[in-house]
């Protein structure tokens, strides 16, 4: 079987996340989920700028487009924050599967609004991946109760129905205008909510968002900062990739693709942090994986 070039870039996608986001964890819980948000944005420009000399896009295209891709960068502000936020308070063993749910979510909207259509098999996919992601996010109590496990997990829940919806808004820009001057938008957008949203929070809220700096001034460690351009840089080429799969290819199918990612957050909250997953759990990411390897060979 010859694999799609959506397929491709879905995956491209995935694995520069999951390089991404452990280090967005990390930064979230030091700095705060809205100053990690405005670093990666900002961080990752500079390398979506250098997609216009391999791709030959401009840069920006009409005032338009670019406003509107703007106006998405907000709602894609919401969404890293609210990411961010659930990577920072956890747990990650738990947070990271039900991030895979951003695949479905976008199958949904892709079917409703952009109207594209599954085979069996691949609806069969679908709703494996969303029980796994349902079933990851639960815990059954001995009076068999159900509940959610945590504030982590209700953010990320949240971050990724809003992202979907980016998502599906996403494709005509990219398809029209380019993606460069499109994901470029979208990013500047970001990084403007972002720090408007952090000075706000910090004036009205002290300590809530502010970065984690010594209080005495010193600058942050060279290390430090090279781990700050590495996320954003790891984020840049995942946004990319996922804006060039998305210029060819269902949306559904890169979404559902790129949502592979969260098995290097499960492995470091198991690894790194010792979270345990419990036995429902473990059902859960088993169904959320069974559903990548049917899209990809069935």
């Amino acid at each position: 079987m010859i694999l799609s070039a959506g397929f491709l870039y879905g995956l491209g996608a995935a694995i520069a996340f999951a390089l991404a986001d452990p280090g967005a964890a990390f930064l979230s819980r030091r700095m705060g989920a809205l100053a990690a948000t405005l670093l990666v944005a900002i961080a990752g420009l500079p390398l979506v700028a250098l997609g216009s000399l391999v791709y030959h896009e401009p840069l920006a295209t009409s005032l338009s487009a670019t406003v509107l891709a703007l106006l998405l960068g907000i709602a894609a502000a919401v969404t890293y924050v609210g990411l961010y936020y659930a990577f920072a308070v956890g747990p990650l063993s738990v947070v990271g599967p039900i991030t895979a749910l951003f695949g479905t979510a976008t199958v949904l909207f892709a079917v409703l609004f952009l109207g594209e259509r599954l085979t069996i098999a691949e609806t069969v996919a679908v709703i494996i991946a969303a029980t796994g992601s349902i079933l990851a996010a639960i815990e059954i109590k001995g009076s068999g109760r159900i509940q959610i496990i945590g504030l982590g997990p209700m953010a990320a829940l949240g971050a990724v129905v809003l992202g979907s919806a980016v998502t599906v808004m996403m494709q005509h820009p990219i398809r029209t205008e380019g993606w460069v001057p499109t994901v470029i938008a979208v990013r500047i957008g970001v990084a403007i909510t972002a720090c408007v949203a952090l000075f706000a929070v910090s004036r009205f809220w002290p300590g809530m968002a502010g970065l984690d700096t010594p209080s005495n001034g010193a600058r942050l460690p060279k290390r430090f900062v090279a781990l700050i351009a590495a996320i954003g840089c790891f984020d840049a080429i995942a946004f990319s990739s996922f804006a060039i799969g998305l210029s060819a290819a269902p949306a559904w199918l890169v979404a559902i693709v790129a949502a592979t990612s969260p098995i290097v957050l499960l492995v470091g909250g198991l690894v790194i942090l010792h979270e345990r997953l419990r036995p429902l759990q473990w059902v859960g990411v088993a169904f959320v994986f069974s559903s990548m390897a049917i899209i990809a060979f069935g």
